[in-house]
């Protein structure tokens, strides 16, 4: 009785067991493909992704550095992951350098590109040119040419400054003062003698005069030390980045003139942006910390690289190039009071040229 209940339930299994199998595989062949729809019992293949070739950096190129054939390629990307503003011709990048670091194998986009010569726009880093530095310098219309400078000119400075004489121990402008040691002598009731020592009043340092034998002295300057003035050109090639400031440029952007609304009168600038070697930047820095006299003088177009010598200019050599006769020193004059050769008397205006 026990065999046959065994017997039973075995072939009852193996009859769940055969169900199960033959439900699985109409399953499988009854599942969803792309193919077995229209192409019932062919294999069925992956889908394509579509790909589209951009250029790419070979080598990483830093901000400011300039695109060459060496520093890119071409690779093929999903179409689907490539930016709308990507490159796809190596042309477009010719004479332009980099906006931002851009790293190898990074997509180039037109983002990424910028002009060498950023004119006003941008930012002024790009517009520097390479080993210069660039620094600002105050003008008015007599050290900016008649305000006649314009971004990308260059220029050169002129400077002047005058020579004082100075006490190498004190530092100090010449002449000195002195005082004379002073001895008095006083006699107490007892009869003992006391000796105090003071000082003279401050005077300026003269010199000893004895050509009066009888009365000799000391002579004092009536006037202050009269300083030495000096001229020369000294920063060369100096290249023009701005006039005015950059944010005076944004807000004239940002406010634009309404219309109907009469155009203000425009504000004159008075600073500009020059780039210069380092070394010619800690030159106008210790000129203006000295309060040299600085001007600005422009360069012909096409004179832009070349290197002028010239001599420092002074009194002896205004003397001597224009041949210049210090008048000896005479026992008469000109009266100017006769003759109607007075002080207060001008010159007519002179009249235009087109009148009569």
């Amino acid at each position: 009785m026990r065999r046959s209940l065994f017997i039973i339930i075995g072939v009852v299994l193996a009859i769940v067991a055969i169900t199960a199998m033959i439900f699985v595989v109409r399953q499988q062949r009854s599942a969803p493909t792309e193919t077995s729809a229209e192409q019932p019992g062919q294999q069925v293949e992956p889908t394509a992704i579509p790909m589209k070739e951009v250029i790419v950096a070979r080598q990483p190129i830093p901000r400011g550095g300039e695109f060459s054939a060496e520093s890119l390629g071409r690779t093929e990307y999903p179409e689907s992951s490539i930016p709308p503003n990507a490159i796809v011709n190596e042309a477009e990048t010719i004479g332009k350098i980099a906006n931002s670091e851009i790293v190898q194998g990074q997509i180039i986009v037109y983002d990424l590109l910028r002009d060498k010569a950023g004119g006003s726009t941008g930012a002024a880093a790009f517009d520097i040119p390479p080993g210069h530095v660039m620094v600002a310098f105050p003008i008015n219309k007599q050290t900016s040419v008649a305000y006649a400078i314009q971004p990308g000119d260059v220029v050169d400075v002129l400077m002047t400054f005058s020579i004082v004489d100075l006490d190498p121990e004190f530092q100090t402008i010449l002449p000195n003062k002195f005082s004379f040691l002073l001895q008095d002598k006083q006699t107490s009731d007892t009869g003992q003698e006391t000796t105090s020592v003071s000082l003279s009043p401050a005077i300026d340092k003269g010199r000893l005069n004895i050509e009066n034998e009888l009365f000799p002295g000391f002579e004092f300057p009536r006037e202050d030390q009269r300083p030495r003035r000096v001229a020369q050109l000294t920063v060369q090639r100096a290249k023009v980045i701005k006039v005015g400031t950059f944010l005076e440029a944004d807000q004239q952007q940002a406010q634009p003139v309404a219309q109907g609304e009469p155009t203000p009168t425009p504000v004159r600038p008075d600073i500009v942006s020059i780039a210069v070697t380092p070394q010619d930047a800690l030159v106008l820095l210790w000129a203006r910390q000295s309060q040299a006299y600085m001007e600005l003088a422009l360069r012909a177009a096409g004179d832009e690289q070349a290197n002028h010598a010239t001599e420092a200019v002074t009194l002896q050599y205004m003397l001597t190039r224009f041949n210049i006769a210090v008048p000896p020193k005479l026992e008469f004059g000109i009266d100017k009071s006769d003759g109607g050769l007075s002080s207060t008397t001008t010159a007519p205006a002179p009249q235009p040229a087109n009148q009569q």
